[in-house]
């Protein structure tokens, strides 16, 4: 019965909300997975631009610096990539192109970055490749919206 309540436990957890910043910091989507936890449009802007500006900063201040250097040295990314508290945690995934995708979730946690990498893999596949998208806009793409929905429940499922 304890492995039992445990497999449950693993099946809960749960990606809360989604967020893609562009590389400016400006927030360009975001999806909200529990409609109880609804963020204002205000709330979810304040959110993402402050991860930027926090993440920014933690980049700087670290005392772990890039030492792979080399020609490919550059698309090292520096950054937060998880942020842990009691009640969620916000995972994030830096793209070599500055962008951030990054999730809210609730315990119990689980690492999210094959998620976060698929969402960006549906970004190149479904809004780059769209001759009337621009870059640094908000994604407005239902094909988009339609996998990266896809993929939020077969990684709920799992």
């Amino acid at each position: 019965t304890t492995l039992a309540f445990c497999i449950s436990l693993c099946l809960m957890a749960s990606v809360v909300s989604l967020f893609i910043l562009n590389r400016n910091g400006s927030l360009i989507y975001s999806l909200e997975t529990q409609a109880s936890s609804q963020l204002s449009s205000n709330d979810k802007i304040r959110l993402s631009s402050t991860f930027h500006g926090i993440s920014a900063i933690a980049a700087q201040i670290s005392p772990l610096k890039n030492r792979s250097g080399g020609a490919f040295g550059f698309l090292q990314t520096t950054g937060i990539r998880s942020l842990d508290a009691d009640t969620f945690r916000l995972q994030c995934f830096h793209t070599a192109t500055l962008m951030k995708i990054f999730c809210v979730m609730l315990p119990p946690y689980v690492d999210v970055e094959p998620l976060l990498r698929q969402v960006y893999s549906h970004y190149s596949d479904y809004v780059l490749k769209n001759p009337f998208y621009e870059l640094d806009m908000p994604i407005r793409s239902e094909a988009f919206e339609k996998e990266v929905q896809r993929s939020l429940s077969e990684f709920s499922a799992r």
